[in-house]
Formats: structure tokens, C-alpha cells, sequence
């Protein structure tokens, strides 16, 4: 008998469906949608689906088939409550799913959820002790996936009914053929594992095909002697079996318990990166934003390590674009999920989605929880040399989807040509002679309009940038490829290597340190002098202002 939720047992239908498939692949392959070459991702700003109404995905959840992206939350579009404090009529539960093929543009599917199916299964199940459905339970946080075993999408959701267990004491499972619905309900687990449930998290499926959900729980009891929902984390190791009716339905097999400490953490997300499990988590701020706090374990059985903060960056640690990086707040967002975006080779890109309640009234019906544009960020997360996670929060950023890469925003408009001037003398970089062949110096002077005097920037990827000499044609680079402080700047034909790629490192007020791949070193001048002619040269970084740069448009 089969016991996991992923590719455990293929139904007789599924297995049609799967020849068919084949067939039409076969016969259509080059018919089939592909990526776009590079999606850019605006933030701080309300998406919209195709039918010109606003995206709706609070406490969302994404997965991707194939090329598709489907993306499921709750639509809280309309206030539960009207401004006088009492009930809105016209309010209903509502979920939705968006679909998309490059993270931009979203097709919508709204209100997937049939809420009344509750009491469908009430009718056919008279002994039950399920609830009758009302709108004033608390329904949130949907996770999506396909099971094999059951040939169906299935929705985990957390319901709160009151009574035995808390606001939000159990896991509700919803059946749909489809991934974009109707799902309706089949069943729930109340207090799994013996605890009551907290914050619904995420499913993930391991490289072994066991399939876990994560949630927080009641591992502590308040003072006043009630339940902390959110006092610990569960993983739970899910198991799609056979029932007493001889049918298929999913259980709970296990489950693994990570202590937590206050301040207590919700919103958990669990994923892989290389062989190494992470789980990321907000700090329990009702619909405040909150700071990121991530475990690490060699093993999903644990141990797990205690929790850290998550590390936040925007262009270079400083401001970018209207964004508000900060190591308390996680870029004024809530975490919702860590996508990891699969492309060529070994590229994955792990997508930091967030979410903001900046529509959310507090118990006593005043002020909103968040303030910040954009209800639902998308942000990249990388990796420092020590395996902690980095929020990188750009306003603007692009990723290539195919490829399994992400650029960052450019600091200047690299359409354009530039002098570059230094902060120290004000004078700017050129060509020693006007002279175009491989190995000339660059050096210092005042500006003439000289064309060895203007640059271009080429984007190289990952953050780097190609200086090309507007009058030669050729690219900045250190002689030799040296990494010694005082190591010489030249020109040189384009090689595509690191000593001739330059980071742009925000040093504010307008100025940049130009930094080289190679060396890890900053541009400056010989000596720090201010005169005519000083040849350019490399360092370690001094703060001085003979080691910033402006860009000033031509």
C-alpha cells in the first residue's frame, strides 16, 4: 500500500491521461507556450489580473506546473465590517487562484472555494460533529497540491470554528479536479497530533517523494491558563491510505516538533536548498509586518537549529527606489512563502513572497495593519558563504524564468553614456592620449567632452557591469588582472573575465564605489592626488572620498 501524496500511484486514469498527454505533446511540440526571455518584477505596487480587477492573495500560496504558475489566497477585498462597526451583508468568504507564465501577468479564477460544500457533507454524514458552515469562521492561509493517489488537487486551509481547540484548531482538506476549482470539502483533522493548530504554513515535498505540511501549534499555555496557538512549530509527514470504506484520504503519520521561544513565530515555509532544509517564519505581529527568522537542519527529523534572523539587503545595504530595507520588518512585509524557481542546469531561484495587510482593520475596527504599496511583494532570496538566508528588497528586478537566474535593478540608466567624475578632485576618467589600443592607461582630468572621457555601462549579470570606453570601444579592467592594492587600471579588449566586470556600490549622496570582480578592490586615484594626469588605480576599501564615483549623463 502506498502512503505518500506524490507520484506513490497512478490510478488507471491517470494513466490515460498521461498517454493522451504524451500524444499531444508528440504531435504539438513546438505549439507549446515557453517563457519569456526575462520578466521584470515591479513592487510597492497593487498587481492586477486580466480582467482589470486587483490581485487578491492574501496569506497566499504558489506552486508551478510545467510553465504555469498558479497562485491561491484569500480575497478580503471587502470589509467584514462596515465603518458604523457593524456586519457588511454583502460579505462572503472568498478564495481565489491566478494564473501566470511569467510572474507578471495574471489570469484570474476568483472565488474557487465552495464554502457551502460544508454543509453538503453535513446532509450526507448526519453523525458528524462538523460545524455547520457560517461566514464568521475563520478560513485562511490555502496550500495547493496535486496527489497522485487521489488523482485530485487537494487544498489544506486552516478553519476555525470555535469550541474545542481554538480559533483556529483545525486542518480542512478541499477535492478538486483542477487546480483553478471548484474545490469542495472532504474532511478535516482537529488538533493534529494532539495540539491545536495555529498558522497554516506550507507543503513541501522531499527528494524521496514524502510529502510534509508545516503549521504552528498550542505547544504552550498562555498565564491566564489559554492555549499559545502559535508557542511551537509542526512538521507533519502526510500519507494518502486506505479507509475503513476501503477509499483513499489523507492522514497525518507523523510529525516532527521544533521548539519555539518568544517571540513566537507563524507564517512558516519549509524548503530545500541543495541538501540542506530551511524553515522560514514571521514573528506572531497580528497583521503587522515582521522580521524574518530562519532554522536550519541536515535532516528534516531534525536536529534543527535554534532561529536566526534573516538577513535583508537592498541595492548594497542602502536605500533603493522608493524601498525601506530594514532587518525588523522584512521590507514592511509578512512572509508568506520561499518558491524555489527551477531553470537550466543547476539555477534556481528562490522567490521571497510576502504579503502585506495594508487593508486590514485591527480588533477594534480602526487603522490599517501596514501601511506600504503593493499588497503582495516578490522579493529574491539568496545565500551568504554561511548558508543565511538574504531578503533582497528591491523595488525592481528582472528574472529570467527560463534560465533560472535574477538581475537586480540597474543604479543608473545604463541607456545612456556617462562621465565618471571623482568625489575627491571632481575631475573625470579617461584615456591617457585619447589612445585606443589594448593597455593604455586610464587616468584623471578635467572635463573636456573628450570622447575617451565617456563611458557606457554593459549589464554582465549578477549585479555586474562592463565600463566601455565610448572612444576606443574598449573595457575598463585592472593590468595583469591584479588583486594588489595600487594595481593599475587599464583598457583592454573585451575578454568576458572578472577582472573586467565592476560592481556599483551605493556610498550615497549621489556617489558610487566602483568596485572590480577580480580583486574585490575600489577605484581611486595614485596618491590621492587632484591633478591632471594621476593615474587610476586600485585599493582596499578606505571610505575616503577619493574612492567615490559620480555618474553624470551625457
Amino acid at each position: 500500500m502506498r502512503t505518500h501524496t506524490q507520484a506513490l500511484h497512478v490510478p488507471k486514469k491517470v494513466m490515460t491521461a498521461i498517454l493522451s498527454a504524451l500524444l499531444i505533446v508528440s504531435t504539438f511540440l513546438f505549439a507549446q507556450p515557453a517563457h519569456a526571455a526575462s520578466s521584470q518584477i515591479v513592487n510597492n505596487l497593487e498587481k492586477a489580473a486580466t480582467d482589470g480587477l486587483p490581485v487578491w492573495a492574501q496569506g497566499g500560496w504558489m506552486m508551478k506546473e510545467g510553465n504555469t504558475f498558479y497562485w491561491y489566497g484569500l480575497d478580503i477585498s471587502q470589509p467584514s465590517k462596515l465603518p458604523d462597526g457593524s456586519d457588511n451583508p454583502n460579505w462572503k468568504k472568498k478564495v481565489s487562484a491566478y494564473t501566470s507564465t511569467d510572474l507578471v501577468t495574471w489570469t484570474p479564477y476568483r472565488e474557487i472555494v465552495d464554502f457551502q460544500s460544508i454543509d453538503t457533507y453535513r446532509a450526507a454524514n448526519p453523525g458528524t460533529t462538523i460545524p455547520a458552515f457560517n461566514k464568521n469562521q475563520w478560513f485562511g492561509r490555502p496550500v495547493v497540491q496535486f496527489n497522485s493517489v487521489l488523482d485530485k488537487y487537494v487544498m489544506y486551509m486552516e478553519w476555525g470554528y470555535g469550541g474545542g481547540g481554538g480559533n483556529r484548531n483545525t486542518i480542512s482538506i478541499w477535492y478538486s479536479d483542477t487546480p483553478t476549482g471548484t474545490f469542495t470539502y472532504q474532511k478535516n483533522i482537529p488538533k493534529p497530533n494532539g495540539y491545536a493548530m495555529g498558522d497554516l504554513g506550507s507543503i513541501f515535498t522531499d527528494t524521496d517523494g514524502s510529502t510534509y505540511i508545516s503549521y504552528t501549534i498550542d505547544l504552550k499555555v498562555r498565564a491566564d491558563g489559554t492555549p499559545d496557538y502559535n508557542s511551537g512549530i509542526q512538521i507533519s509527514k502526510l500519507e494518502t491510505s486506505l479507509n475503513a470504506t476501503s477509499t483513499y484520504e489523507i492522514n497525518i503519520a507523523s510529525s516532527i516538533i521544533l521548539s519555539s521561544v518568544a517571540p513566537y513565530k507563524e507564517a512558516t515555509t519549509l524548503f530545500k536548498v541543495g541538501s540542506k532544509y530551511y524553515m522560514m517564519a514571521s514573528q506572531t505581529n497580528y497583521y503587522e509586518s515582521s522580521p524574518t527568522y530562519y532554522y536550519t537542519a541536515n535532516s528534516i527529523n531534525g536536529p534543527w537549529s535554534s532561529a536566526a534572523f534573516a538577513g535583508t539587503t537592498s541595492w548594497n545595504g542602502a536605500s533603493y527606489a522608493g524601498t525601506s530595507p530594514s532587518g525588523s520588518n522584512s521590507f514592511d512585509t509578512q512572509i508568506d512563502q520561499i518558491l524555489p524557481i527551477q531553470g537550466t542546469g543547476s539555477n534556481i531561484v528562490y522567490l521571497y513572497i510576502g504579503d502585506r495587510w495594508n487593508n486590514m482593520k485591527n480588533k477594534a475596527g480602526t487603522g490599517p495593519a501596514s501601511t506600504g504599496q503593493g499588497r503582495n511583494p516578490f522579493f529574491p532570496l539568496t545565500f551568504n558563504a554561511d548558508g543565511k538566508p538574504v531578503i533582497n528588497g528591491y523595488e525592481k528586478w528582472s528574472i529570467n524564468l527560463s534560465a533560472g537566474t535574477w538581475t537586480p535593478p540597474a543604479p543608473i540608466d545604463i541607456q545612456f553614456n556617462y562621465s565618471i567624475v571623482n568625489g575627491n578632485s571632481s575631475k573625470a576618467l579617461g584615456i591617457v592620449s585619447n589612445l585606443t589600443t589594448d593597455n593604455a592607461l586610464l587616468e584623471q582630468r578635467q572635463y573636456a567632452g573628450a570622447a575617451s572621457q565617456s563611458w557606457k555601462l554593459i549589464d554582465a549579470g549578477s549585479g555586474y557591469y562592463k565600463i566601455q570606453n565610448i572612444n576606443s570601444g574598449k573595457f575598463m579592467a585592472i593590468k595583469d588582472a591584479s588583486t594588489a592594492d595600487g594595481g593599475q587600471v587599464i583598457q583592454w579588449s573585451d575578454s568576458g573575465s572578472n577582472n573586467q566586470q565592476w560592481q556599483l556600490v551605493n556610498a550615497g549622496g549621489g556617489f558610487f564605489n566602483i568596485k572590480n570582480r577580480n580583486s574585490g578592490k575600489l577605484l581611486g586615484m595614485s596618491g590621492g592626488s587632484t591633478a591632471d594626469g594621476t593615474p587610476v588605480i586600485q585599493w582596499a576599501d578606505t571610505g575616503s572620498a577619493n574612492q567615490k564615483w559620480r555618474f553624470d549623463k551625457l
